[in-house]
């Protein structure tokens, strides 16, 4: 059973509802393809912020673009899931 499966049988029993509900099977479909995704860089993981809320479509769809076998030059959103990594002036390292 994937963890997308698990939420949405659980979900009722849980409480969640609209968008709460969606957020979480959309969190689970995530973190199901990450795990599926043997070809996202093990080096970018750090930037990828599995607890945001935020970009949960542009991810699914990212992840699933990578699964898929498209390379990071084929996915125009690839960059943009990276919520963590330093924009701008921002520096990562010391």
């Amino acid at each position: 059973m994937t963890q997308e499966e698990f939420v949405l049988a659980m979900a009722d029993k849980w409480g969640l509802k609209g968008e709460e509900k969606e957020v979480a099977i959309k969190k689970a479909k995530i973190s199901d393809l990450m795990w599926e995704c043997e070809s996202f860089p093990q080096n970018m993981r750090q930037f990828f912020d599995d607890d945001s809320d935020n970009l949960l479509d542009e991810k699914i769809e990212v992840l699933t673009a990578l699964k898929d076998g498209k390379t990071i030059s084929e996915i125009p959103n690839f960059y943009d899931i990276l919520e963590l990594y330093p924009k701008g002036n921002e520096t990562h390292w010391d």
